[in-house]
């Protein structure tokens, strides 16, 4: 039996397990780098690290194990990035060689067990989704969900850990479930519900907390959307997923303000596309609100974090407030000799104003000849 090892037999293997730890430890160097050439060198590391562990006595030291599920899963990250069809079918084959030992871990004992569990579920689906297929959707869909109820585990074992770990499987379930042909919105809204519900009380002190409550807001308006453009949904369901939606525009633009303010400018892509988001809602469903979307967000003298120099955020204005005049002058002087042609005016007139102010603010950032 392998607990009845000597103790020479023993420390030979962790001689060997620490060289393997070398390995994985290079492996992990050139995976950060994250250029081609790193990737397939860091995948030889890896192998290297994983031929030696297999070796091991695994069943006398779980932690031997655990090393070399780690050489596994960090095996099938490194096929995934370099992303062609071969690899990322060689990547799935080793994140189930990894399961397979994940199965053999006493999970009772330590609590990163759990945690591997859940992030060697989490890459499976990942993978998955890389495929861009209606099958491997629904497939990584239910790899979330076990890295869902793995991710519960450890974080009632590891709160401040788990939190983050159990909102970014909520948020790639959910990501998974929009991308269901037909999307599966339902499903796609309630699963970023469930991580924005994990995120929002952090979002301000936690940059990873943060990136996934943006990405949780961009799941959730996407699934809101098509809700809302449901010929069966009922006038207060649209209502209800109108408010939502806007509400998770608004809160997240704040958000981006806030660490745009504070010198974080990490969050960007993922603001630019909330607020093209935000533009678009607003101008078909709000359009009374869209002066003072914008303004919020870029004029500072309206909003003390506005962020007047974002280039992308100008753009994505510009493009409403023109599609927005455009529609009043084609169709506005219809309602000539109509009470509805005062309220017609007044709205082109804060259009055109708004239009005048971010164009004085693009002025302003403009560098001088």
């Amino acid at each position: 039996m392998a607990h009845n090892l000597s103790s020479e037999t023993l420390a030979l293997a962790k001689q060997h397990d620490a060289v393997a730890n070398t390995h994985l430890l290079q492996g992990l160097a050139l995976l950060e780098t994250n250029a081609p050439s790193s990737l397939r060198d860091a995948v030889e590391c890896f192998d290297a690290a994983i031929a030696l562990r297999k070796q091991l006595p695994l069943a006398a030291n779980p932690w031997f194990r655990y090393g070399l599920i780690a050489g596994w899963l960090n095996r099938g990250d490194a096929l995934t990035r370099l992303g062609t069809p071969t690899q990322l079918t060689e990547a799935l084959q080793s994140y189930d060689e990894g399961l397979a030992e994940l199965r053999q871990l006493p999970m009772h004992e330590s609590p990163l067990f759990v945690k591997r569990l859940a992030i060697a579920w989490l890459n499976r689906g990942t993978t998955l989704l890389a495929f861009d297929t209606d099958r491997t959707a629904a497939e990584a869909a239910a790899n979330f969900a076990e890295a869902i109820a793995a991710a519960k585990n450890f974080a009632a074992q590891a709160p401040g850990e788990g939190r983050p770990l159990l909102a970014g499987a909520w948020v790639n379930r959910a990501n998974a479930l929009i991308r269901f042909n037909p999307p599966d919105a339902h499903a796609a809204r309630a699963a970023a519900r469930e991580a924005l519900g994990l995120t929002v009380t952090g979002e301000q002190t936690d940059a990873s907390l943060a990136a996934t409550g943006f990405q949780a807001r961009h799941v959730l308006c996407q699934s809101l959307a098509h809700l809302l453009k449901n010929a069966d949904a009922t006038e207060p369901a649209r209502g209800e997923f109108l408010t939502e939606a806007t509400d998770a525009v608004d809160t997240g633009m704040g958000l981006a303000r806030y660490w745009e303010a504070h010198g974080n400018q990490l969050f960007r892509p993922a603001a630019n596309e909330l607020f093209r988001f935000g533009c678009r809602i607003y101008q078909i469903y709000q359009p009374h609100f869209l002066t003072e979307f914008l303004l919020e967000n870029l004029d500072p003298t309206q909003s003390a974090d506005a962020t007047g120099t974002n280039p992308a955020w100008h753009a994505s204005a510009a493009e409403a407030l023109w599609y927005m005049l455009g529609e009043l002058h084609r169709d506005g002087f219809k309602t000539m000799n109509t009470p509805q042609f005062e309220k017609m005016l007044a709205q082109l007139s804060e259009l055109r104003i708004t239009n005048a102010r971010l164009a004085e603010l693009r002025a302003s950032h403009q560098p001088s000849s």
